[in-house]
């Protein structure tokens, strides 16, 4: 009755649904509109003079464009800590959309505002409507393989009256986390671009709190208290670390309250450490960061074995990548850098008892040499495998990578030789052993753009740096974590690194 007493400058319908949810009611939209692009605005929004405009002048001008308008917030007068670091976040999300630091892309398709040809909606079938949450953001990735590019529109500026108290903003966090549970499980083909693939992206200590509380079970509004404290002490970017881990708690909480397979729960939230390993010593040896006294490794590899472990090789990884699945719970992956003669004569051995696979990095120009590039003593002249060594190794269990053929910095190369020396190296090591090369490691971590670009163009199917951390679904193939493992670590680091990719610092 209010709506058909309203008097507005165009023609307004009113269509009923019978509170059959937001896609329904999209979709019903889509179906009565007349003209070429629809514009989706959610009802707490409020138009700026430009929005439409905007909107219409980016779908008159490109073909096949999703329109991405910006969502501000007028917040209540006495919102809470939380609230505002939400809406501060928004903000840099758009700021960074608009300086071209981040791609427009499916997960940025919120429903309160962007707009889509009609054809193009109706092609690929509207909303899905039996889904609870995040049914934008699907339609979105919908879109995008029916070939559609997304633009922001920084001038299409929707205010949002936000009056959310926390509970019900909590409440959200927690239908996100469902609703991207639900789009996994729908499309794995999005996991490496939803928070839900990206649960090991956070610092060591804020990752071992997160499974913690998880396990526990805490409820946020004792924890939201936690955050006044820094700001009473006048910390205020304590209280932002703070509520930054709040909003991916709640998330995850909403996951952990959706999952029925508590199996894929732990898969999500475990994270695969690929431990990098250098040069073993023989007893009486001193340890070094690059020098693991044997024993150390026995017992490393031992504690693996008893606490039930799933060591997958780097392929097996790669594999569960690129389909999209999950690596079984508890996974870890073995890798070896520089191929030492060690890896041989103490390491081997070890890894043949535990039947467990191991990647080992080759450097073939130093096959059968000695370690010519580093200036650590501990490594300066250190044997390094034969050819005949590699070849007795190479069997299912032990794979081998290409480490370039001279271990030089390839960010310091022309393009040329770092062309050659990841294309070389590789072809080098299946010509001598009679193996598949399918991975690659960077000297020293070091890599850019061109290099990344060049290993893809090799054909290599994942590549290793030296940057701490665990691995997810959401970790860049070609710039894959590692755990170093030093010789002078504690067995306590050990199992630290272990859990969260290095040693927490809180």
């Amino acid at each position: 009755t209010m709506l058909a007493e309203i008097k507005t400058p165009y023609k307004l319908r009113t269509l009923q649904q019978n509170n059959k949810g937001a896609a329904a009611a999209r979709n019903l939209g889509i179906q009565a509109a007349n003209g070429k692009y629809c514009l989706f605005i959610d009802d707490d929004i409020m138009a700026s003079p430009e929005l439409v405009a905007e909107h219409l002048r980016i779908q008159r001008s490109y073909q096949g464009i999703i329109g991405l308008g910006q969502l501000t917030f007028k917040l209540a007068t006495r919102a809470d800590g939380f609230t505002l670091f939400l809406a501060a976040w928004w903000q840099r999300h758009y700021e960074k959309l608009a300086q071209g630091q981040r791609t427009p892309g499916f997960t940025h398709c919120f429903g309160g505002n962007f707009s889509a040809p009609k054809k193009a909606l109706a092609e690929v079938g509207g909303f899905t409507a039996d889904m609870r949450r995040s049914h934008d953001i699907e339609l979105g990735y919908r879109l995008e393989l029916h070939g559609l590019t997304f633009a922001y529109i920084p001038k299409a500026v929707g205010e949002q009256r936000y009056s959310k108290t926390f509970r019900e903003t909590v409440r959200d966090l927690h239908k996100q986390g469902q609703g991207e549970l639900e789009l996994y499980r729908r499309h794995p083909a999005t996991l490496p671009h939803i928070q839900l693939g990206a649960f090991t992206a956070a610092t060591p200590g804020a990752l071992l709190l997160r499974r913690m509380l998880l396990t526990l079970n805490i409820p946020v509004r004792p924890l939201m208290l936690l955050g006044l404290l820094p700001g009473l002490l006048n910390r205020s970017s304590y209280a932002i670390a703070w509520y930054s881990f709040l909003y991916t708690y709640c998330f995850w909480q909403g996951v952990q309250q959706s999952v029925t397979d508590r199996d894929t729960f732990r898969k999500l939230k475990s994270g695969t450490p690929i431990l990098m390993y250098h040069a073993f010593g023989k007893p009486g040896e001193a340890a070094s960061r690059w020098v693991l006294p044997i024993h150390k490794f026995k017992w490393q590899m031992s504690w693996l074995k008893w606490r039930h472990y799933q060591v997958i090789s780097l392929e097996e990884f790669i594999t569960y990548y690129r389909h999209h699945t999950l690596p079984p719970a508890r996974s870890v992956i073995l890798t070896l850098d520089d191929g030492y003669a060690d890896n041989w004569t103490l390491a081997y051995p070890l890894l043949r008892r535990f039947a467990f696979p191991a990647t080992i990095f080759v450097i073939t120009g130093a096959v059968g040499k000695t370690n010519q590039w580093e200036s650590a003593k501990d490594l300066t002249g250190r044997p390094i495998l034969s050819w005949e060594s590699l070849r007795k190794m190479a069997d299912a269990k032990i794979s081998y990578g290409a480490h370039t053929q001279t271990h030089r910095s390839l960010i310091e190369l022309p393009l040329a030789e770092v062309t050659q020396e990841i294309v070389a190296s590789r072809a080098i090591i299946e010509a001598e052993v009679g193996c598949q090369v399918k991975t690659f490691a960077y000297p020293y971590g070091k890599r850019n753009p061109a290099v990344v670009a060049a290993v893809k163009e090799a054909g290599y199917l994942g590549a290793c740096g030296v940057r701490s951390g665990l691995n997810s679904p959401a970790s860049p193939l070609y710039e894959l974590r590692r755990v170093e493992v030093w010789g002078t670590d504690s067995f306590l680091h050990f199992l630290l690194k272990l859990w969260t990719g290095d040693i927490p610092r809180f």
